[in-house]
């Protein structure tokens, strides 16, 4: 039995998604932990992809295969009863072998809140707090340039990738007060892009660089010409797009189901 589920988790005390070798607190961790209690052996979980430390999530998606059988909220329950309280299974899904988390993936929407206003140290860990004189006009400007097709190298921390073109397919803002949240849909992601996109973008709102200087670090397809970074407080995954998800069958020969 495969299950598809989608988790909620506050990013602040977690060393990302992924599991690290040096036994730091991950995500990944936590929900295999719970896994082996429940299926009395150990499940290997697979994320859509992994999320650096600090980031949040509203729509992180993973699958797992389990012998057991179990009703979708049984199963939800069961795992957000031995959840720790800084993250949360929101849905349960049993869907076809043929689906995968990351694999069957078509596009993902991130969310980066700036605050332009007071510092709050209650949000301190839930967004980034700029403070210096900016052109918001320009800003947003600046962050249309991502528009569309690219090669995002010099966007990336990861100096191994050999394909680095992706596709921004929208950019939006919604701006409450003093807060500005950047909403980014696209095909893919890499390590670090959109805390180094949202960066850039702001170096052009405070006219250390230009729009024509923005095309230019595009295009050299090195991350020496692009050295800022936002922090990971500010950033969400908010939803992990598929296609029409393959809904798990129980009888697809329509063959004699045995049952004990």
């Amino acid at each position: 039995m495969r299950y598809k589920c989608t988790i909620a988790y506050d990013g602040t005390n977690f060393h990302g998604f992924q599991t690290q070798k040096r036994g730091l607190r991950t995500v990944q961790e936590e929900l295999e932990a719970v896994l082996l209690t429940i299926n009395k052996v150990k499940t290997n979980v697979y994320a859509s992809g992994r999320t650096d430390t600090g980031v949040h999530a509203y729509g992180q998606v993973f699958h797992f295969d389990s012998d057991i059988d179990m009703p979708e909220e049984n199963m939800r329950n069961a795992i957000n009863t031995r959840l720790p309280r800084d993250a949360y299974v929101t849905k349960v899904e049993k869907v076809s072998r043929e689906f995968h988390a990351r694999f069957s993936a078509i596009s993902k929407e991130y969310h980066y809140l700036i605050d332009f206003g007071e510092y709050d140290p209650f949000q301190k860990d839930y967004r980034f707090f700029c403070h210096y004189q900016h052109d918001l006009p320009l800003f947003k400007a600046a962050m249309m340039q991502f528009l569309g097709v690219h090669d995002f190298r010099s966007f990336t921390k990861n100096k191994s990738l050999t394909d680095t073109v992706r596709e921004i397919q929208s950019i939006e803002f919604e701006e409450k007060g003093t807060l500005l949240t950047i909403k980014i849909r696209g095909s893919g992601f890499m390590h670090n892009m959109v805390r180094i996109l949202v960066a850039m973008a702001l170096e052009v709102g405070r006219n250390k660089i230009t729009l024509d200087q923005l095309k230019f670090i595009m295009d050299q397809k090195n991350r020496v010409f692009s050295p800022k970074i936002l922090p990971s407080s500010g950033l969400y995954l908010v939803s992990v797009f598929y296609p029409e998800n393959p809904k798990f069958d129980p009888n697809p020969s329509g063959s004699i189901i045995k049952t004990e």
